[in-house]
């Protein structure tokens, strides 16, 4: 069958669907990512076909210019229940998310993915949690369509509240951003929007059953397998460390999303040197220049892939991006998050320390007495590395890319139009 991959143009985005995508390729389908001119290149760097559609985004720009707005009240979708939503909160949370974030991604994208669709005529299409182009494209050609979630579903959890605060209002004033905004594309290739749209006639979802948000829609769990795109093993990880190791990432994704890594590294730096650890600080030439004197237990380097040196590590401290997230997660190494509400880093955060395999708290708590102190119980208490085993071993219990292929050829002969 022909599948079609769509994504946005982000790295971290499309190198989550890297593993099922080759899945499917070495089971004999003809695999195609579609994405942004800009993602072309990484397309091509993980060995996928790559299919340019549209123009190039600035959301990414837009954020690095307005940092504050990554804690805005409007951007804030960390809890997304009826408790802490009126309507009029609701609707202004779908309206920014539309105007400021889903129609940047997509508009550019859809008329030249319909337009390829019709062409290639694909039989299924994998769309991630924000490519909505994905199931326009999906709809209009009649391909059976599936979301790939590597996320919390928070975007559902919002929209559920979001339709049962609207069922409370009179019919005339039952304003719906989401569905006026896809349903205008879907019009005009003949088509017509419901809930199906937004999550997929099924999701596919790599995050662990026992942290998912609870999803209305058809899941079927699939095993991560982190993926850091083409690399080399340095030498000296072929050498143990002689103390616990902590590994300190600012995240290649959240700097490419707000232009720095958000977080004070020097200060880190400094307060991690004068402990009885070995470190080793993944950072651009850029943020390492900042730097002082460099500890005699740190190391500095721009970039290990993870899934190599994390085995090796204690603990890891990051921003709660899913990469450095997930990656810790499958090694049953403890995590020290410091993070923001936005996007689902807090989620992320908050569900690993809920499950007692890390510490969360906000970045504006960060000192260097709670760095220390996180650190010291991270490496010290058994019971982080004990609860982090256990999500280890939920995660290895899930089906892997490999065995979800008959079960997506299942379903798209099923289910496609």
């Amino acid at each position: 069958m022909r599948v079609l991959f769509v994504t946005l143009s982000d790295r971290s985005h499309l190198l989550s669907m890297v593993p099922l995508a080759w899945s499917l390729a070495v089971a004999g389908h003809d695999v195609q990512v579609a994405s942004s001119p800009a993602l072309m290149g990484a397309v091509r760097s993980v060995g996928l076909t790559g299919v340019p559609v549209g123009e190039d985004h600035n959301f990414h720009e837009m954020l690095a210019r307005n940092r504050g707005s990554l804690e805005n009240p409007l951007s804030d979708w960390s809890t997304p229940t009826l408790e802490t939503h009126s309507w009029e909160q609701a609707l202004a949370k779908l309206r920014a998310a539309v105007l400021f974030s889903h129609q940047v991604y997509n508009d550019p994208m859809i008329p030249d993915l319909v337009a390829y669709a019709r062409n290639w005529r694909p039989d299924l299409v994998v769309w991630e949690p924000l490519s909505y182009a994905g199931p326009v494209a999906a709809r209009v050609v009649g391909a059976a369509h599936a979301r790939l979630l590597w996320c919390f579903d928070n975007h559902s959890a919002m929209r559920d509240v979001f339709l049962r605060r609207q069922a409370e209002r009179p019919w005339e004033r039952r304003e719906d951003p989401l569905a006026g905004w896809l349903g205008g594309h879907l019009a005009r290739y003949g088509s017509s929007f419901d809930e199906e749209v937004l999550v997929g006639q099924w999701t596919i979802d790599l995050v662990p059953t026992s942290l998912q948000s609870p999803l209305a829609a058809e899941r079927i769990p699939v095993r991560c397998l982190p993926y850091n795109g083409p690399c080399e093993i340095p030498g000296w990880l072929n050498e143990p460390p002689e103390r616990p190791r902590v590994v300190l990432t600012p995240g290649i994704s959240t700097r490419a999303v707000v232009g720095d890594s958000l977080l004070p590294i020097p200060d880190m730096i400094d307060t991690l040197g004068g402990m009885d650890i070995d470190v080793v600080a993944t950072l651009p030439a850029d943020e390492a220049a900042k730097l002082g004197k460099t500890p005699r237990n740190t190391r500095i380097v721009d970039f290990v892939p993870l899934h190599a040196l994390l085995p090796t590590a204690s603990a890891v401290i990051h921003y709660g991006g899913y990469g450095s997230w997930t990656t810790a997660l499958v090694n049953a190494v403890p995590q020290l998050i410091p993070t923001i509400r936005y996007a689902d880093w807090w989620n992320r955060a908050t569900s690993l320390a809920e499950a007692g395999a890390g510490l969360a708290f906000h970045a504006s708590e960060l000192t260097a007495d709670v760095l220390r102190e996180g650190v010291q119980r991270l490496v010290g208490e058994p019971s982080f590395r004990e609860a982090a085993e256990r999500l280890r071993q939920e995660s290895l219990s899930a089906p892997t890319p490999h065995d979800l292929v008959p079960v997506l050829e299942n379903l798209t002969a099923e289910r496609r139009r």
